[in-house]
């Protein structure tokens, strides 16, 4: 009985191994792809470089299919709503295209509209927390589609852990 305590604990380690490494190469390939060029978007001095930075990230939403789902673990809310989401960075995108066309602003009116165009864009892409401002993202993005596997991963690690070590402990 003991030898099957240390093999609950080892399944239990090698499964926390795995779901780390998952984790953190999703999260870098999220923040690589996606997640750098949004917090670039929101910095961006001008529309045209805003625009170039939407185009990279919409890129890696298309390329990853985070237009549709939804990323909760439980229950689905708004704020987890990869449609909605895709949706506002998609009118972000279109309201950069839509000041490009118009060329170089001739006057200061049109320099106005652009700077607004800008903001918009930020407003979009940045959300201002009371722990200053992050890019916009559905929570739980990075282990989309996979998010209620992994959480069951993760509790399956804790009892894996737990058990072995009570059986290992309790026939000692």
């Amino acid at each position: 009985m003991r030898s099957f305590g240390k093999v609950l604990v080892t399944l239990g380690v090698i499964l926390f191994i795995f779901l780390s490494v998952l984790c953190i190469t999703r999260w870098y390939s999220m923040k690589k792809g996606c997640t750098s060029y949004l917090k670039l978007t929101g910095d961006a001095p001008t529309v045209q470089l805003a625009n170039e930075f939407l185009s990279h990230a919409l890129d890696y939403i298309e390329r990853h299919n985070l237009t549709k789902g939804n990323s909760a673990i439980l229950f689905p809310t708004s704020e987890s709503d990869l449609e909605i989401w895709y949706k506002q960075i998609l009118g972000a995108k279109n309201t950069a295209d839509r000041i490009l066309q118009k060329g170089e602003p001739k006057t200061e009116l049109e320099q106005i509209e652009n700077d607004n165009a800008l903001m918009k864009i930020r407003e979009v892409v940045i959300d201002h927390t009371k722990q200053g401002a992050k890019v916009t993202t559905p929570k739980n993005i990075v282990w989309f589609p996979y998010q209620v596997l992994i959480a069951v991963g993760w509790i399956l690690v804790i009892v894996l852990i737990g058990l072995g070590y009570l059986i290992f402990v309790v026939t000692n």
